[in-house]
């Protein structure tokens, strides 16, 4: 699955940075509202004048963005998402702190697993109903005095913390002692989950307001409860739970 989610980014992410075109912007600062739209055609200088150490004012506004790759992804190939929004704020087109708030589901059958003692195939369900996630966090933009004040190329670090319920039904339990027993069905199992991220994204205006990127990150989880009889197969803002990488493809809109 995630080989597939890769190519599919990647995809993505080569048509995007190939052909989209660009508005430029006049000046030391973004423009805002009623500013003369004329001057965002224009070319900013590529050296800022001596002792000058930030092109773009101390504050340019809020972009919001929505990751459309997993429900995509959802609707036609997995039966489990994340749906996010986030919110970063630009500070000097350089310090970006970022939240992230989301939904996450899950309706999984497996038949990956092996009833304990016999080897035979057994074949459990993972259902888990919408449930809240968020993510706090801080981006750092590398070309930050770029004369593209739109675009932005982020290494960044993110907190996370969800909680779900989960039914599981036709679940083998193993002990090395007691052996297995099953199967058995368990409604409302809690899980309670801390993880964090870190890598890299990318943002490139289309026009106007609207930009395209994608975001590529490594994760690891720092705490999860609720685990008494196994892990969860999903983590709503996670994904599987045994997964330690990460992708999405956004749709941001600039505020200004």
């Amino acid at each position: 699955m995630f080989h597939l989610r890769y190519a599919i980014t990647l995809a993505l992410a080569t048509l995007l940075l190939s052909n989209s075109p660009m508005l430029l912007a006049q000046g030391r600062s973004i423009p805002v509202s009623s500013e003369v739209k004329a001057e965002e055609q224009k070319e900013l200088p590529d050296v800022l004048p001596e002792g000058q150490k930030y092109r773009y004012r101390f504050f340019n506004g809020l972009n919001v963005s929505v990751d459309i790759l997993d429900p995509l992804l959802y609707t036609f190939y997995f039966e489990h998402a994340s749906f996010e929004a986030q919110v970063m704020a630009d500070f000097h087109h350089r310090f970006f702190p970022l939240a992230s708030f989301g939904m996450g589901i899950a309706d999984e059958t497996s038949d990956n697993g092996l009833e304990y003692g016999t080897g035979k195939k057994q074949e459990f369900n993972f259902k888990s109903n919408l449930a809240p996630f968020g993510k706090i966090g801080f981006a750092y933009n590398i070309d930050y005095n770029s004369t593209r004040p739109n675009d932005l190329y982020l290494v960044f670090l993110r907190y996370g913390l969800s909680f779900n319920k989960a039914d599981i039904s036709n679940l083998y339990y193993a002990d090395e002692l007691w052996g297995s027993f099953g199967p058995i069905s368990i409604n409302d199992q809690e899980y309670t989950t801390q993880w964090v991220e870190v890598g890299g994204m990318v943002k490139v205006q289309i026009v106007k307001h609207i930009s395209l990127g994608w975001d590529l990150y490594f994760k690891a989880k720092i705490t999860q409860s609720g685990t008494q009889y196994g892990t969860p197969f999903f983590v709503p803002g996670y994904g599987p739970n045994k997964s330690h990488v990460g992708f999405s493809f956004r749709l941001f809109y600039d505020i200004f």
